[in-house]
C-alpha cells in the first residue's frame, strides 16, 4: 500500500464556512456526504501503559493508532483500523468485521481476528500487535464530516466538525453515549493526497491563514491525561 502525504490544520469555524463555500464551488463531494455532512464514530484502543498516546505527545515520526468505525450509526459495516504514521506521511489499513466480533473485541478478546486471517492477511499482524500489547478499547471519538474528493493524486480534503469525546462508554453502537464537546468553536481541516498537493488546492488554501498542525482527536479527546500534561 502507498504511502500517503497528510496536513492537518486547526481552523475556526467561521473559516471553515467560508472555506465549504469555495470548496463547494471547486470539488465534487463524497457520496456519503451528498445530502450534507455524516458522522463518524471512533472506538480508539491503546495499550496497558498508553504507548500510542505518549508516541503522539512525543513527537516521534513512526507511530500508530487502532481503532473501530462506524459511520452514521450503521452496525452493519464496521471497520477495524490501523493507521501508521511517518512523519506526514501515512499508510491506513483496513477491514470490515461482524458486528458480534466489535463486542468481543472491544472486551480485549483478540482471538476473534483470527477468523480474518485467510482472508485478510493484515489481520494477522493486528492480531499479534493487539495480543502481545495488551490493547484495550480507552476512548470513543465522534464528529461530524464534510469530505471532498479530486481524482488527481487520489486527493480528498475532509472538514471535521463538532468534535466529541467519552471516556466513560466503550460501547461503539450505543445511542445514549454522553459526549464532552472537544473543541465546539473549531474544526479539523485534513488534506490527504499522492505524491503532490494540486496547485489549485493550494491556492485555495492559501485565501485562508492557516497554519499546520499536529493535530490529533485521539489526543485531545483523552482530557485526563491531555490536561495534566497540558
Amino acid at each position: 500500500m502507498a504511502l500517503r502525504r497528510e496536513i492537518k490544520y486547526v481552523v475556526p469555524m467561521q473559516t471553515i464556512y467560508a472555506m465549504k463555500q469555495r470548496l463547494d464551488c471547486l470539488l465534487e463531494k463524497d457520496s456519503h456526504c451528498m445530502n450534507g455532512a455524516y458522522t463518524i464514530r471512533s472506538l480508539y484502543f491503546d495499550t496497558i501503559d498508553n504507548i500510542d498516546f505518549w508516541g503522539k505527545i512525543a513527537g516521534l515520526e513512526q507511530r500508530k493508532k487502532i481503532r473501530l468505525r462506524i459511520y452514521d450509526q450503521d452496525v452493519s459495516l464496521c471497520k477495524l483500523e490501523v493507521k501508521q504514521k511517518y512523519g506526514e506521511l501515512q499508510k491506513k489499513e483496513s477491514f470490515v468485521i461482524d458486528a458480534q466480533d466489535v463486542y468481543r473485541l472491544s472486551r480485549g478478546e483478540t482471538d476473534v481476528l483470527k477468523k480474518y486471517f485467510e482472508d485478510i492477511p493484515a489481520s494477522a499482524d493486528l492480531y499479534a500487535v493487539m495480543s502481545r500489547d495488551c490493547y484495550r478499547p480507552v476512548l470513543q471519538i465522534e464528529y461530524d464530516r464534510v469530505a471532498y474528493q479530486y481524482p488527481l493524486y487520489d486527493t480528498r480534503i475532509t472538514l471535521d466538525m463538532n468534535i466529541r469525546a467519552s471516556e466513560s462508554n466503550m460501547d461503539l453502537f450505543a445511542s445514549d453515549i454522553i459526549f464532552a464537546p472537544v473543541m465546539p468553536d473549531q474544526a479539523v481541516l485534513e488534506v490527504k493526497y499522492n505524491e503532490k498537493m494540486l496547485g489549485f488546492i493550494s491556492d485555495v488554501l492559501g485565501q485562508f491563514d492557516l497554519t499546520q498542525e499536529s493535530y490529533s482527536k485521539y489526543c485531545s479527546g483523552r482530557r485526563s491525561y491531555y490536561d495534566f500534561i497540558g
